[in-house]
């Protein structure tokens, strides 16, 4: 699959696992089955940029099931074009899918004195949702295709990295226009539902492998009293904490090339005066900003304010999809928890 098919599998999944979470119709917006708490759920997609590796995730001490589709995960035959399901049970070359993958698993936790894990089966693969590419120049939908990949099929046993600094990433054909070198994401980020973590692993699978960075904003208490249930909004230093811990869990090597900043505006960094420290290092050389549909418009605002008042180039807006029923929303989770 291709960078975007990733993006939009991300999405869908975590998408179906809100409504999962979520009872009743549209008529009374949904009421959450479980208030107290969602799931803890994090989705690694394979060859997804700068998350982290499948050996890592495959040993962590909290895991405790392994959700997946026999055609997609299990042991492969060399040379495997970004597919499992041809390769599965080979003669002589060993078995594919989940039940044997978690068998595997299972071996290596065991050797390391870790609990078993289960293996919770898809029972048919799902189908992305129908994106349209958008004809506004200054955003980009994450999960559409590029124009040089947008009519790229599945990649082959073998295929000659791309030029320009884009390459392959574990048969993912990553292109310059898939990656920026200084992203920036904001939000409240208030109980790290599953929309927050679909922004956050869109915004880490935008950013350059090795040398890109992230900045990643947590909006203040101050700027939330007026909130819908705000008494029930935690406190800033554990919103901030709460997505330093999803982050290092996605993408452990990112450490170094992301920060966590609380924001006392609507802009954050990228709408700050550029200035430089004494290495020289700017503090706005942001070019792109990763948002949700809801807050389009703040960043329609963000680029004009750029433009006409910082004398700035207009940040790239990356934008998701919403594609599920009942939107995922803090608000929801705050009108459970509250019983009203």
């Amino acid at each position: 699959p291709t960078l975007s098919q990733l993006r939009v599998h991300v999405g869908e999944i975590y998408s179906e696992a809100w409504d999962c979470a979520m009872a009743g119709d549209e008529k009374d917006e949904g009421r959450l089955v479980a208030p107290t708490a969602l799931a803890d759920i994090v989705v690694y997609p394979q060859n997804l940029p700068n998350a982290a590796p499948e050996s890592w995730v495959s040993i962590r001490p909290d895991l405790d099931c392994v959700c997946s589709h026999d055609s997609i995960i299990g042991w492969v035959s060399a040379g495997a074009g970004g597919t499992g399901v041809d390769h599965k049970s080979v003669s002589g070359e060993g078995s594919g899918g989940l039940d044997s993958h978690v068998k595997a698993v299972n071996a290596e936790r065991k050797s390391r004195g870790l609990k078993e894990v289960v293996a919770l089966h898809v029972p048919r693969w799902p189908l992305a949702a129908d994106v349209n590419p958008s004809s506004l120049s200054e955003i980009v939908f994450l999960e559409d295709e590029p124009p040089s990949t947008a009519a790229a099929s599945l990649p082959s046993k073998t295929k000659e990295p791309s030029k320009g600094g884009g390459g392959l990433i574990g048969g993912v054909n990553i292109g310059d226009d898939n990656l920026y070198d200084s992203v920036a994401v904001g939000g409240t980020f208030d109980g790290m539902h599953y929309g927050h973590r679909k922004l956050l692993t869109l915004a880490v699978s935008s950013v350059r492998p090795i040398t890109g960075k992230l900045l990643i904003g947590v909006t203040t208490d101050e700027m939330l009293k007026s909130k819908t249930f705000s008494n029930l909004i935690p406190p800033l230093k554990e919103r901030m904490a709460s997505v330093r811990n999803f982050v290092d869990a996605l993408a452990p090597g990112m450490k170094d090339r992301m920060k966590i900043v609380p924001i006392t505006d609507a802009f954050g960094p990228p709408g700050a005066p550029p200035s430089t420290d004494e290495h020289g290092r700017s503090n706005n050389d942001f070019d792109a900003l990763v948002l949700s549909h809801e807050t389009l418009e703040t960043g329609y605002a963000l680029n004009r304010h750029r433009v006409d008042i910082l004398k700035m180039k207009p940040l790239t807006l990356l934008c998701t999809r919403r594609t599920e029923p009942h939107g995922m929303s803090s608000t929801a989770l705050r009108r459970a928890r509250s019983g009203e």
